[in-house]
């Protein structure tokens, strides 16, 4: 039996690719011209089914920023990289759509799919919209309510118990009485919809592109190769030593392990920068026993041949150095 997640049909505006065989489709030609024709710089969103996942590819202005998988244990966060990579390329089997969505409503999708929703009351029935609507406006609730029911996963922003906004599979453009009335469907004495909230803030992190992530393994085993010229028996044993404090701050650090091919990490690019900065800080200091001077020189020059990159990703600006070239 599929994932629940592939199970359903979810909201979106234009469908940019109707849903079809994989493989008819080149899915990295399909990325690409999302990413060139500018016409085609759209938030959205490409489904995936294969015969023991459903993938989620999120992007915004053409450009895949997240990615989820979905089968029978559960949904997870998965790196984009990982992601393309669990696509055949030359499928047998599996079907792809691609559809035009905004962000609002993506980040719907990705907090909903990934995080546990906040508890009910006990006894509280939230598939009676007569019961639901005066317990969230009662509590100022604020944040998304989904509501699943035949097969469709729906919609509902609020702020402070009021609707601010709905998305609504197959919505044909009617007023907000008639939308709820649809996706609750008729009011029987046992309501069928499934509903669950999640209060705000809600996230969906942009990841670090795959090539920054290479671009930061390949900035330590630089790093390593310059404390080595300064006598540093094994750089690579302190880093790992420092990699492992760092890991309860920056969990996206355990994707860099020495000597392994992990998968890149998946939390918001952000998040991987500050984390990377912190390791490469600590690592020049305690190999060098606090020496700053000598700690900046090694950054440096680590740092130099794609210093452009690392600069635009705000990796030099959150280093406690000013770095000159």
């Amino acid at each position: 039996m599929p994932a629940l997640a592939a199970r359903l049909r979810y909201p979106h505006g234009r469908v940019l690719l109707a849903r079809t065989k994989l493989a008819y489709v080149h899915l990295r030609n399909l990325l690409t011209d999302a990413k060139r024709d500018r016409t085609a710089r759209v938030a959205g969103y490409v489904a995936i089914w294969l015969p023991e996942e459903f993938l989620v590819l999120f992007l915004r202005e053409g450009e895949v920023v997240n990615a989820i998988r979905a089968t029978q244990r559960g949904n997870e966060p998965l790196a984009i990289a990982s992601a393309l990579a669990h696509v055949p390329a030359e499928p047998e089997f599996g079907e792809i759509a691609f559809y035009e969505a905004p962000v609002e409503l993506l980040v719907c999708m990705y907090h909903t799919l990934l995080m546990p929703p906040d508890p009910w009351p006990g006894g509280f029935v939230p598939g009676d919209p007569n019961t639901l609507f005066p317990h969230l406006r009662g509590g100022r609730f604020s944040g998304v309510v989904e509501v699943v029911n035949h097969e469709t996963a729906n919609y509902l922003l609020l702020r402070d118990g009021l609707i601010e906004q709905t998305f609504v599979v197959d919505d044909n453009g009617s007023g907000r009485t008639e939308q709820l009335a649809r996706v609750f469907g008729p009011a029987p004495s046992r309501p069928k919809a499934r509903v669950a909230a999640w209060r705000s803030p809600l996230h969906m992190p942009t990841q670090a592109p795959a090539a920054l992530v290479a671009a930061y393994r390949e900035l330590v085993e630089r790093m390593y190769l310059e404390l080595g010229s300064y006598g540093v028996p094994v750089p690579s044993a302190v880093g790992e030593r420092v990699r492992d404090a760092l890991l309860g701050r920056y969990p996206a650090l355990s994707r860099f392990a020495a000597g392994s091919r992990s998968e890149d990490p998946s939390e918001d690019g952000h998040e991987v920068t500050a984390g990377v900065a912190a390791w490469v800080t600590d690592t020049a200091r305690e190999a060098l026993d606090g020496d700053e001077e000598a700690a900046r020189r090694v950054v440096v020059e680590a740092a130099r041949e794609r210093r452009h990159m690392l600069h635009a990703a705000g990796f030099l600006s959150a280093l406690p150095w000013e770095l000159e070239w």
